[in-house]
């Protein structure tokens, strides 16, 4: 309850491919983690009478966003596992660049 889409950010969008996942100094980021979903609903203000429904992503689809498996918790409250998340790497992409790391010393014989 509650997301909004502030002026100026996008929200994720379904079938997507999603936003960053950032850690935000103020909270969740507006815009940032929300997604829109494929309901509409009456908008008096749209000049189409109508806006799509949205709401804030959860932990644990942020999470799949940044590649953590099913078994990752957060610790702490909402807000405080989303910033976990906002200050990671995603674990595909830290394990692809150990990966290349470790080849590199290997070649160079260490």
């Amino acid at each position: 309850p509650g997301a909004r889409i502030y002026k100026g950010h996008t929200p994720n969008e379904l079938d997507r491919p999603a936003k960053t996942v950032k850690a935000g100094v103020h909270g969740v980021p507006g815009g940032e983690s929300v997604m829109l979903l494929d309901k509409r609903v009456p908008d008096a203000s749209s000049p189409e009478g109508w806006t799509y429904a949205h709401r804030y992503m959860t932990v644990r689809e942020t999470a799949r966003v940044m590649t953590f498996p099913d078994e990752w918790h957060g610790s702490g409250p909402r807000g405080e596992q989303m910033r976990q998340l906002g200050n990671a790497v995603p674990v595909v992409l830290g394990e692809f660049f150990a990966k290349a790391v470790a080849d590199a010393l290997a070649a160079a014989g260490h």
